[in-house]
């Protein structure tokens, strides 16, 4: 039987003898455009549908051990062994049109192992890349497919140790991880209901783990030691493809949509769907004419991965709200302009997220605190080196300034803008 996945409303009846059998599994139903309005234009579930869950019928999801393959920013990307011997007649396609994303699979990496004994080859069957949006700017989709599986995979961990409160180890990157969760407050749970409070942390600490992704990279951290992933590091669409995740992931709980993994999957799919339709998904060909008329811009097509120099500017905003990089008119030529007014029906408003570091009532921090031990690679640069071995995520905003500061000089002035 399929391990089940979370949504914080796993279905199982509890009778005096025990769980009964758990009914059938059915075709999740498709999100409503009004619903996905709501996700992503509020920016929190709050005023969908929820329903009561008590914590004995929360599940225990296994942690996250893949990382998808993708996507450093640009089209046709070129690339070298160890930065030095470039690889004759490679390219990296790199940009989709909304019809191109495959099925979504929980904890996806090159290759995984289902709980339900199938293999899936992830970098193919979910056919990751950049989408072109009118409102949301690019979409990395392997962010987006990371990070609601890192909140699905945090709302079940920390609403089962609400209670208690405990620890949540996580894989290293970049040094030693965990969670720490705090006993939610009655005041708290009584106020918004488990459900809520629960998700909202979810989501608050998997952004705060994104931004360490980011952080960790940029410093030389790399999932694979021979192909160093800076060049990726806090690239224009990351920040924002990561807290569309952690959105779908508070629609797929409110929804009730994920009582086992292939239900899970289905429900990503449906609401990652009808987000990109929301955000004003453009084909892949005028997604392609929108990255080409970036380079020199945003990217340099001169560079080969994984040198850092490909990706020339990077977005480095990690507060509240998150909003959208949209290419700059100034920087397409008419042709694309014009055909991308048609597809988006002039031009419409970008979609802003909320990203609130705190609720009525209570600082999210105080619930939930990431803490990162890092390791030897990172203690000996700045601002390590200063602040020390120990870190969470109160020290984002001050090691980010410190990135930023690092990328203005070896990119150029503009290298934190869009325009």
């Amino acid at each position: 039987m399929p391990r089940p996945l979370a949504c914080l409303l796993l279905a199982c009846a509890v009778a005096a003898m025990g769980c009964a059998r758990p009914p059938r599994w059915v075709v999740s139903p498709e999100p409503t455009r009004e619903e996905v309005e709501i996700l992503l234009e509020t920016g929190g579930a709050s005023q969908l549908p929820r329903n009561a869950i008590t914590v004995h019928e929360i599940p225990d999801i296994p942690v996250r051990e893949h990382l998808r393959p993708c996507c450093a920013f640009g089209s046709e990307l070129r690339a070298s062994l160890d930065g030095l011997i470039p690889i004759p007649w490679y390219r990296i396609p790199n940009v989709l049109g909304p019809g191109d994303l495959g099925p979504h699979t929980y904890d996806s990496g090159v290759f995984t192992a289902r709980s339900d004994g199938r293999v899936s080859a992830g970098f193919d069957a979910e056919r990751n890349g950049l989408v072109y949006t009118c409102r949301g700017g690019f979409i990395d989709t392997a962010h987006v497919r990371d990070y609601v599986d890192w909140a699905i995979y945090f709302a079940a961990q920390i609403g089962r140790l609400s209670e208690t409160g405990g620890e949540i180890a996580l894989p290293d990157e970049g040094g030693s991880r965990r969670v720490r969760v705090r006993p939610l407050p009655a005041k708290i749970v009584d106020r918004y209901g488990l459900r809520a409070s629960v998700t909202t942390l979810a989501q608050f600490i998997a952004f705060e783990v994104s931004i360490w992704h980011e952080i960790a990279t940029w410093y030389g951290w790399s999932s694979l030691k021979a192909f160093p992933e800076r060049a990726s590091a806090f690239s224009p669409e990351d920040l924002y493809s990561n807290m569309l995740g952690s959105k779908l992931m508070l629609a797929i709980t409110a929804k009730g949509l994920a009582g086992s993994e292939p239900e899970y999957d289905r429900a990503v799919d449906g609401w990652f769907a009808r987000a990109l339709e929301l955000l004003g998904a453009v084909p892949r060909e005028l997604g392609n004419e929108v990255t080409r008329s970036l380079d020199g811009l945003w990217w340099d097509s001169r560079h080969r991965l994984p040198d850092p120099a490909l990706v020339q500017r990077r977005n480095f905003a990690i507060g509240d709200p998150i909003r959208p990089w949209l290419a700059p008119e100034s920087a397409l030529p008419g042709g694309v302009r014009r055909a991308l007014a048609e597809a988006c029906g002039g031009a419409p408003a970008p979609v802003v997220f909320a990203n609130p570091a705190r609720v009525p009532g209570v600082e999210l921090g105080d619930l939930t605190t990431l803490e990162i031990e890092v390791d030897d690679s990172l203690a000996q640069q700045e601002p390590f080196a200063t602040r020390g071995r120990h870190l969470t995520q109160r020290d984002f905003p001050q090691i980010v300034a410190v990135v930023r500061a690092q990328a203005l000089v070896e990119f150029g002035p503009r290298a934190d803008r869009p325009d």
